[in-house]
Formats: structure tokens, C-alpha cells, sequence
């Protein structure tokens, strides 16, 4: 290991990003933070890793409308301001909202 490497606690992270501690925890859970459980509570974010995380889900770059970089070939939906302008609003915010709670155009629920 290299004595650059600098670490991160989840209370350091959580101060860093203005957030509550437990979202650090379940961000880290879920993937979306990349760190190292070095015990049962306990874990280590690279400071590397903080950085690409923060790029990531940053809006100070300039996206193409309607794609993410967190999901790979996936669009999120259309804010509603624009959806209710357009001439078939009902039917495009009614798919919106579907998007919105996770459901398929047939109103049952996705199971993950």
C-alpha cells in the first residue's frame, strides 16, 4: 500500500457530502459508494473513491438529456413541466408517473 492512499471514515464522508451518516452506509451497501468493511459497522472509502463518486453524480457537467451515467443504457423519465405542455400530456404523464413508481405500462409493480 502506498502512503498517498488516504481513507475515509463513513462520519468523514457524510461531513464531506452534507449528509446523514446512515446514507453513506446504505449508499455503501447498495454499490454506489465503493469502500472496504473492515469490520461489522466499520468501513474505509478511498479517497479516490469519494472523488469519482462526487464526478459522478455531479451536475456541473453537461449531460445529453435524458441519459445517466450511473445506469448504463438507461433515460430518466421527463420532468413533468415539459410533459404537460406537450399535445398527448395525459398519456405521457401517466407513463412519467408510472416510470416514477416502478411499474410496467401494465400497473403492476416491478418486483427487484
Amino acid at each position: 500500500m502506498t502512503t498517498d492512499a488516504q481513507f475515509l471514515s463513513t462520519k468523514e464522508v457524510a461531513e464531506i457530502l452534507g449528509v446523514h451518516q446512515k446514507t453513506v452506509h446504505h449508499w455503501l451497501r447498495t454499490g454506489r459508494l465503493a469502500g472496504t468493511k473492515i469490520s461489522y459497522r466499520a468501513w474505509r472509502i478511498p479517497r479516490t473513491a469519494l472523488d469519482e463518486f462526487i464526478a459522478r453524480n455531479s451536475n456541473l457537467h453537461p449531460k445529453k438529456a435524458g441519459q445517466r451515467d450511473d445506469i448504463p443504457g438507461q433515460t430518466v423519465p421527463q420532468s413533468p413541466n415539459n410533459l404537460a405542455t406537450s399535445p398527448d400530456s395525459g398519456t405521457r404523464m401517466k407513463n412519467y408517473i408510472r416510470d416514477i413508481m416502478g411499474e410496467d405500462n401494465s400497473g403492476q409493480t416491478n418486483s427487484k
